[in-house]
């Protein structure tokens, strides 16, 4: 079949026709091609589609957006001289046709499956040499370029899938009695992913059979070392078996076919093999636990994120399966954990154990390792007396017993890494789900932990859920209070619940009583409380941890109406420092849940924005904190900020051409390391991002009655509200700003 056009993933996004590259489009384009080609030959739909390309954050114009970079796409193609229309528009979404496309990755599944046979039919050469080809597919990291959720999910596999042919190849070539090159290739990828068992068994049989017993031996303790400094786990039986064939084997010389144990195979149900495992004297374990707490109801939205948690059932088998679903108080990650958990309870055919970790628990302390542990091995069979008294042989106990077996382990409400790792079964039948305020990252760097964060919901999707809670009929009957409710708990599934639960305990409340009652937002935290349920206190638990300055940056932040987001800039100004410092806090409070990054914007700088009830809760704890007069200098310091930038922005942009705008008498400040080379490359970009709170800050300063602050503003973005065209905003800001000067005068 005739080639037409070229695609290659397994590295760099790279498209050819003839041999010549195809110029692609900008990132968006990239994205939503590489979607496509992770799903050749199949129908992928637009929503999909989108989450490939913009993740969470989904433009309202998406669905003219798709089409449009589709066409971008095809143009690009037929400009390069593709002759076939490569994308089919279905009735479902998009798909990439696969005649006449030569794909890496099908070239990969092909090469891979051929080499396979061959092994099995003892054609160890041909089989060794095919799959060197495979790997020869590979230029480097997959789809580096592109960092959206979907589609680095879906790169992490295929990393792992080149590992997996890399131990392939290796007991290939091991076979036809090549060690030396076996060595070769492996050293390097070992040192690349030290936790990955297979590949270091294979690296320990090619050193031993190259004579070199001492380096496969200090292989072995140094993967050891990592497993524990980074896991908190031993090496698994495979390993534990080549380790002590090196010792006890005959010398590599005089082998002439090494065999390397395989890592762990699970045990399936019905194999005669699959019997109870016993713990020394004890009785035998056969106990098949069922400890999953019922799913939450009114369960709405999180497709996106069940998709992902379902790749999880996809892995090769070669390491433990591994969520992390993170995200703010009460946006529900413990409903989305159980959830997906009870639709694949049939795929653990063992058991599943569930553990609430009070990582954040108003009650007490975080729960011990330990005590998880001795829970964990009574509910599968251990008597109480076998249970061994330190963490680390709890530990061991607990993966032996799981040793070859599927079973589902959701470990809710961790506080860190370090609690969750002596929690892990060691043997990739299993699968762990893992929620959290925090990301986790120690278990996605050291373990390869998929991370699934979860944002607030849709107001759509929040409207869904009180219909839900509340009955279609009476959600009905006042479908406008039901929308305004849904968006003054801004997406909150907790704050959502909590005024549902209020109405349903009050059905002689109309829903537009409730949406009136958390209308004033001095009183809406007290309303979104009930029965043990609290937004308050749930918020509260994610400041705890906080240092004293990022505690302090949260609270000021609170004071300050930003609808634009924020920058650093303005935590220096709040906080009187720089704007690197201001930078590090803001990520403290991105780690503790407290923020949303935004990413950067269009003049480079990093942007974030609070949760509605959560600014709410920070301009609470500030004005518990802070007298009045103090509140009152930090935010004059904070406009004082916008106005010295707006004004070094205006004046690199336009220089002298609006003279005829005054400079009040207002008292500007600017942080130490602020230059037009660090914030201002870019003015017009920059005003630009900062114009939603300039008119707010007009605002905010005339109820303060900052009356210079206020008209300086005003008349500091004149040349901006001009030269783009922006009316409205110039109108608000003027006729906001001419109230205070009225009246004092």
């Amino acid at each position: 079949m005739t080639t037409h056009i070229e695609f290659r993933v397994l590295g760099p996004l790279e498209v050819g026709v003839r041999g010549r590259p195809v110029r692609l489009g900008g990132p968006r384009q990239r994205s939503l091609l590489a979607a496509l080609l992770l799903d050749a030959g199949r129908v992928v739909s637009v929503d999909r589609l989108a989450a490939a390309v913009w993740g969470e954050r989904l433009p309202e114009s998406v669905r003219t957006q798709i089409p449009i970079h589709v066409h971008a796409l095809r143009k690009a193609f037929k400009a390069a001289g593709c002759g076939v229309q490569v994308i089919v528009t279905e009735q479902a979404g998009y798909r990439l046709r696969t005649d006449g496309v030569w794909l890496d990755t099908r070239e990969a599944e092909e090469q891979a499956g051929a080499a396979r046979r061959a092994a099995a039919a003892g054609q160890s050469e041909q089989a060794a040499a095919m799959l060197g080809r495979v790997l020869g597919l590979w230029r480097g990291p997959v789809l580096a370029e592109i960092d959206t959720t979907e589609i680095a999910a879906v790169a992490r596999g295929l990393e792992d899938a080149r590992l997996g042919i890399a131990e392939e190849w290796a007991e290939a070539e091991l076979a036809c009695g090549r060690p030396r090159e076996v060595v070769t290739r492996l050293a390097g990828l070992v040192e690349e992913h030290p936790l990955r068992e297979g590949l270091r068994a294979q690296l320990m049989v090619a050193l031993w059979h190259s004579g070199r017993q001492a380096d496969a031996l200090e292989s072995y303790r140094q993967g050891r070392e990592h497993l524990l400094e980074e896991l908190g786990v031993e090496p698994g039986r495979g390993l534990r078996e080549v380790q002590q064939a090196i010792l006890a084997g005959p010398p590599a010389c005089e082998v002439t076919q090494p065999e390397v144990p395989r890592l762990l195979a699970p045990r399936r149900g019905g194999n005669p093999d699959d019997e109870p495992l016993r713990v020394g004297s004890g009785p035998v374990v056969t106990v098949r636990p069922a400890q999953l707490p019922p799913v939450i109801s009114a369960f709405v939205g999180r497709m996106t994120q069940m998709r992902t948690l379902d790749r999880l059932l996809g892995q090769d088998g070669r390491h433990l399966p591994m969520g992390v679903i993170s995200g703010a108080a009460g946006v529900g990650k413990t409903a989305l954990a159980l959830q997906w958990a009870h639709q694949v309870v049939d795929r653990f055919p063992d058991g599943q154990l569930f553990a609430n970790l009070r990582g954040y628990d108003l009650d007490g302390e975080s729960a011990q390792p330990a005590a998880v542990l001795e829970r964990f091995l009574r509910a599968l069979g251990v008597d109480g007396a076998a249970v061994p008294a330190g963490v680390e042989e709890r530990t061991a106990l607990f993966r032996s017993i799981l040793d070859g077996r599927q079973v589902l382990v959701v470990l809710d409400n961790a506080e860190s890494a370090a609690q969750v790792r002596p929690l892990l079964p060691a043997t990739p039948g299993c699968s762990v789900i893992i929620t959290s305020r925090r990301r986790l990252e120690g278990l996605m760097v050291g373990g390869g932990a998929l991370p699934v964060p979860v944002e607030v919901l849709t107001e759509q999707e929040s409207a869904e859920l009180l219909a839900r809670v509340l009955g279609a009929e009476r959600a009905a009957a006042e479908r406008e209070a039901v929308a305004k409710l849904a968006a003054l708990c801004h997406g909150s599934p907790l704050a959502l619940r909590v005024a549902a639960a209020k109405l349903v305990m009050r059905p002689q409340w109309p829903v537009a009583e409730m949406a009136e009652r958390l209308a004033d937002e001095r009183s809406r935290l007290d309303q979104l409380s009930r029965g043990g349920l609290e937004v308050r206190a749930g918020i509260e638990l994610s400041c705890r941890e906080l240092s004293t300055r990022a505690a302090l940056a949260f609270r000021r932040l609170g004071l300050v109406d930003a609808p634009g987001g924020f920058a650093p800039w303005l935590v220096a100004a709040l906080l009187d420092t720089t704007v690197h410092d201001g930078e590090r806090l803001l990520e403290q409070l991105v780690d503790a849940q407290l923020l949303q990054p935004l990413g950067r914007d269009g003049a480079g700088q990093p942007r974030y924005r609070f949760h509605d009830l959560i600014r709410l809760f920070a301009r609470e704890q500030a004005e518990a904190a802070e007298p009045p007069d103090a509140r009152l200098a930090v935010l004059s310091r904070a406009f004082g900020a916008l106005l010295g930038l707006a004004e070094q922005a205006r004046d690199a942009r336009y220089g002298n051409r609006y003279p005829m705008v005054p400079r009040g008498h207002a008292s500007r400040w600017l942080p130490e390391d602020a230059s037009q080379a660090a914030l201002l490359s870019d003015p017009l970009a920059w005003l630009e991002s900062e114009r939603l709170n300039l008119v707010s800050a007009v605002t905010q300063s005339a109820e303060l009655q900052l009356a210079d602050l206020c008209r300086d503003l005003a008349a500091g973005f004149v040349h901006m509200f001009e030269s783009r065209a922006y009316f409205d905003d110039w109108r608000s800001a003027a006729t906001r700003a001419l109230r205070p000067a009225g009246s004092s005068s």
